[in-house]
């Protein structure tokens, strides 16, 4: 017979990330890294997201919400959106954070989604 494992004294399996995403048609590679004075980044020359080791460690919820961020960033410059002559990034994307998805996850959940 199988052993399970009781849910109440194991610890919780450990976010594991993809090492790439489709943004915009373009594969962009996750990379968890020790990162300094930030939680995540991208680079749009190199196609990368880089999320920072010992904050996925230490709060994978946070972690993921900093991987959704950083997905903005780079569906909205790799979308051409990011490079026009007066446009400021990151207010867009915190404002998406901030407001639109908490409004939409409390539309889903009325949903029953």
């Amino acid at each position: 017979m199988a052993r399970t494992r009781n849910s109440s004294t194991s610890s919780p399996r450990p976010l594991r990330l993809p090492r790439s995403i489709d943004v915009a048609g373009s594969r962009v590679q996750i990379r968890v890294t020790p990162l300094v004075d930030t939680y995540g980044q991208f680079t749009f020359d190199d196609r990368l997201i880089e999320i920072d080791r010992d904050h996925l460690r230490d709060d994978p919820k946070s972690a993921l919400n900093t991987l959704r961020h950083e997905v903005m960033e780079a569906a909205l410059l790799l979308s051409g959106v990011g490079f026009m002559e007066k446009y400021d990034q990151e207010p867009v994307v915190r404002a998406m954070e901030q407001v639109f998805f908490p409004a939409w996850e409390k539309l889903l959940s009325k949903v029953g989604v």
